[in-house]
């Protein structure tokens, strides 16, 4: 008993290594052959035969946990950041940041065990089991990104964001569509680990030809990317403001004339040149104004009479809204305030982050000591739903709050049909910590970037602010931490992408060919000559 019994433990410790080691292949490492690694020994744990006398069910439940050890492992590392959020109030909080942490990676874990359950479920060993765990894998990835509120972060395909060539291919495929061929080239190797020589032949063959749909892939990104050009639109002068103001201090209310002022003399300094502040459009970053700027009327009065003239200021606010019944709504939103000192909201967050800025069945779990992490006992209320902004002598843009950028379907389904010319993503890094959480965040921003077409840009409080043209290039960026400007024109849109036009539907034509596939090498009868390692 003992043996078998260390085995099982050797197998699932494996798995979360597997999974851990797959994570790498993502910001800020991009550590490419963890990839292989990773999902390689995931397919090399299903191609495992099952024990003998074990029927199918019980083979596919070992290879559902196999596959929830290889989440657990993979979500762990690659968001460990989200521990930095309970420490922002560490006296509130971080007793519950290890519970947090590893019921995150178990509740996400669920999807990659789904993915390998089924792939056991329906795919015999070899050829067909690659194509089962790459068509199940991005399936429940896109489940991920869609079921309740949904979180596509740390999706597969933002491997491609660790090179501007390979990035190219998201206007044709979007992340859903690279992170399909990335799996199936990531995990091919595992058919060249057995002991028959036919099969491994085959497995070697397969690699081969993996490697060559990547390497046809990036050909193909290259003509995009040397078709690459600048263009900018006239008469349009942006500032972008990073306060770089630490999570802790940002709503202390003794401090918000200190913040404003901070926010004003980086507004109206000169440029990197010494030369005087001239702009048309001067952004701020997320509730850059811990007050509510429509009411408070002493401070946006000193904001309007700082402003130059024919001048306009965007900036998160946080705003509140009375009811009859004397409660009160609060929105995260996106504002607008020129020289005549009126402040106009222009766009509500609609898709708000569960128990950051609003906590899920309050009434059962405030029982339970639990609380949101963002400031203020009130939950935020979720705006009418994505919008496109026309304002005086600006493109029209869409705006994204904070994590909003990160749901590619929610964006192209706002943008594709309207006049949408860039992305405007005003952010709050503070609660990502320094390093993974920041960086994978502007993987992702420029990522939507080149699946649409259209230029990002990005003022962060303490994250990375940057300017992204359409072809997901960085023309300007602060890096993390820095309190600075960005001085930049604003760059111009490309015609409609594939991915702008047709959505996920490139997406799910691949996931019929691989189903097709997987169901014709599933109606064949497995060959105990080229069967399981």
């Amino acid at each position: 008993m003992t043996c078998p019994l260390a085995i099982i433990w050797l197998r699932l410790l494996a798995a979360v290594l597997f999974g851990a080691a797959a994570a790498l292949a993502q910001a800020p490492w991009y550590l490419w052959p963890f990839m292989v690694f990773g999902f390689s020994g995931l397919l090399w744990l299903l191609q495992r035969p099952a024990d003998p006398g074990q029927s199918s069910e019980r083979a596919t439940g070992r290879a559902f946990i196999h596959g929830w050890a290889f989440g657990i492992g993979y979500f762990l590392v690659g968001l460990h950041w989200v521990g930095y959020a309970f420490m922002v109030d560490a006296a509130r909080f971080a007793w519950m940041m290890p519970f947090a942490l590893f019921a995150l990676a178990a509740g996400l874990g669920l999807f990659p065990a789904l993915a390998a359950a089924l792939t056991r479920r329906f795919s015999h060993p070899g050829l067909g089991r690659l194509f089962a765990l790459t068509l199940f894998w991005g399936l429940t990835e896109w489940l991920r990104g869609s079921l309740l509120t949904g979180f596509p972060w740390l999706s597969s395909g933002y491997v491609w964001v660790g090179s501007n060539i390979g990035l190219q291919a998201a206007a044709y495929l979007g992340a859903s569509g690279l992170g399909l061929l990335a799996v199936l080239a990531a995990a091919a190797p595992a058919l060249i680990l057995t002991r028959n020589p036919w099969a491994r032949k085959q497995g070697l063959a397969v690699s081969a030809t993996a490697i060559a749909l990547v390497g046809l892939t990036l050909f193909l990104s290259l003509l995009r990317w040397q078709g690459a050009e600048d263009i900018y639109h006239a008469g349009v002068r942006l500032r972008l403001v990073q306060a770089g103001i630490s999570q802790a201090d940002k709503w202390r209310p003794d401090l918000r004339d200190q913040h404003l002022a901070l926010y004003l003399r980086l507004s109206l300094g000169p440029d990197k040149a010494g030369q005087p502040a001239e702009f048309s459009h001067l952004i701020w970053p997320e509730t850059a104004t811990p007050f509510f700027l429509e009411r408070d009327n002493r401070r946006r009065g000193i904001i309007a009479q700082a402003l130059p003239r024919h001048s306009l200021l965007i900036t998160g606010s946080p705003r509140g809204v009375d009811l009859p019944d004397r409660r009160r709504e609060l929105y995260n939103s996106v504002m607008t305030l020129g020289p005549d000192g009126v402040a106009k909201p222009v766009y509500d967050k609609y898709h708000l982050v569960p128990f950051g800025e609003y906590l899920p069945f309050r009434k059962v779990l405030a029982r339970l000591g639990l609380d949101k992490l963002a400031h203020g006992a009130v939950d935020f209320s979720s705006g009418a739903g994505p919008r496109v902004v026309a304002l005086p002598n600006l493109p029209p843009f869409r705006p994204l709050i904070c994590y909003e950028i990160i749901f590619p379907r929610e964006i192209s389904a706002s943008t594709g049909d309207s006049k949408a010319e860039w992305l405007l993503n005003l952010t709050n890094d503070a609660w990502f910590g320094d390093d993974f959480g920041p960086q994978q965040h502007l993987a992702i921003a420029r990522m939507r970037a080149v699946e649409l077409g259209l230029p990002v840009v990005r003022a962060a409080n303490t994250g990375i602010s940057a300017v992204i043209n359409p072809f997901g290039r960085i023309t300007s960026q602060l890096p993390m931490a820095a309190v600075g400007i960005i001085d930049s024109k604003l760059p111009a849109a490309l015609p409609k992408t594939l991915y702008r036009r047709f959505g996920d539907g490139i997406f799910a034509l691949l996931c019929l060919l691989l189903a097709g596939l997987v169901i014709q090498r599933h109606r064949r009868q497995p060959d105990p000559a080229h069967g399981e390692l």
